[in-house]
């Protein structure tokens, strides 16, 4: 008797020094992701080339941005690319947050944004992050066509590598209700994906855990069959996960090159690679792709060939189609 006390009293001190954070309800979906380009017209032509139609081009928009007190023309348009939810924006002149970014970092998604229910709410969020010495770097207010719609985007992107995003109110909802997932080779989204440099994980993983999001799960892979622009390579990198909400968030990390990702962060910078998708015809897609003119910039295998937890990665080189990279991912069934 003596004896199970003991260990009831372990399990007891061991459970409550067990440290458990749940992820708040927020951060657990994607509601969009912010995309900036200085031609708005060439990328919806080129993701059209690529089979996703589902489009909505609301031409020039006016965004009151209250922090920096300015009123700027933008290009909007709104896609939903296989299950991402996109929101494209071009900058028309300059002093916005959008051409800042894009004036730093070229094409590219600049934010992931998460829906609140209200604006209280929002404010609510914006207080909690205040008590860890997070501000708001900009508040947007865009007039559309279809009704207005509202971002707050914070400033996380010095050490976050992209600005974490909010919005709320029933606009945007409803634009993207006209939209579907569907497109020509009924590819689906799987992964949000970033590349960082090499060392750089660690405190990138301590900063986001500090708001919310779960710790990097570490992971080496082992990859067969690598290849980089044709040419067969022996790179490596380093994958840290994130697995809190429906799309699981993956951390891409270059140990040895030539791989895309160090590509990516020569010419831009650290932040949001590319999309990865689920397909079920792998060279279905790529002989499409080929045909049209596209590159395949990096791929390979993982597990052993043919036998179940196995699969296939490419990559396609859209740095002339808006700058976020795409992959295809196939798994053996």
């Amino acid at each position: 008797m003596k004896n199970t006390l003991w260990i009831f009293a372990l399990l007891f001190l061991f459970s409550c020094g067990k440290k458990t954070t749940e992820v708040p309800r927020q951060f657990k979906h994607v509601d969009q992701e912010l995309w900036v380009v200085d031609d708005l017209t060439n990328t919806i032509n080129h993701w059209k080339n690529l089979g996703f139609d589902q489009v909505i081009d609301l031409d020039t928009v006016i965004a009151d941005l209250t922090k920096s007190g300015k009123v700027v023309k933008l290009k909007l348009a709104k896609a939903n690319l296989g299950g991402a939810n996109i929101t494209w924006i071009q900058p028309l002149g300059e002093g916005s947050i959008f051409s800042e970014f894009n004036r730093s970092y070229g094409d590219g998604a600049m934010s992931l944004v998460h829906r609140m229910d209200n604006n209280a709410e929002l404010q609510e969020e914006i207080v909690r992050l205040s008590g860890i010495d997070l501000e708001v770097k900009e508040e947007i207010r865009i007039e559309t066509e279809k009704g207005d719609l509202y971002y707050v985007l914070m400033d996380t992107r010095d050490e976050g590598t992209f600005y974490l995003g909010y919005t709320w109110g029933d606009e945007d909802t409803k634009i993207m209700q006209e939209l579907t997932s569907a497109n020509l080779h009924g590819m689906q989204l799987n992964q949000y994906a970033f590349a960082i440099s090499n060392g750089n994980e660690k405190p990138v993983s301590a900063f986001w855990q500090k708001i919310g999001f779960p710790e990097f799960e570490i992971n080496h892979p082992e990859l067969g069959n690598k290849h980089y622009y044709e040419s067969s390579v022996d790179h490596d990198l380093i994958q840290g996960w994130q697995r809190q909400g429906d799309i699981a968030y993956e951390w891409c990390i270059p140990v040895s090159t030539p791989i895309v990702y160090d590509d990516h962060i020569k010419k831009h910078g650290e932040g949001i690679h590319h999309l990865a998708y689920a397909v079920k015809d792998m060279d279905k897609v790529l002989n499409d792709y080929r045909s049209k003119g596209y590159v395949v910039s990096m791929g390979g295998t993982w597990g052993e060939n043919g036998k179940p937890g196995s699969g296939r990665y490419e990559y396609i080189d859209l740095e002339d189609a808006g700058g976020v990279t795409m992959e295809l991912l196939w798994s053996f069934e």
